[in-house]
């Protein structure tokens, strides 16, 4: 599973710029959805575009890892297929 990482370079940004950041605020100077940052954020979405990813590495000079990581589902939560 993918999970997003926006919260924690939010918080990083604001601390190096000494502002709040809102999901609003990030929206609009990255130039993006208010509705595509808060599904980003809270981990509600099922696909993100590139284009969406290039503003959002760009607005934080950051690499895509920064971004998302990858987190491994328990075992118990895997479907294993038999053929």
């Amino acid at each position: 599973m993918l999970r997003s990482k926006l919260k924690i370079l939010i918080a990083h940004k604001e601390v190096a710029e000494g502002r709040k950041i809102t999901y609003e605020t990030l929206a609009a100077e990255a130039q993006l959805a208010k509705n595509t940052v808060n599904r980003l954020a809270e981990n509600k979405t099922d696909r993100i575009d590139f284009a969406t990813l290039d503003k959002l590495c760009r607005y934080f000079d950051c690499a895509l890892g920064d971004l998302l990581e990858y987190v491994p589902e328990p075992k118990a939560a895997r479907v294993t297929k038999r053929k």
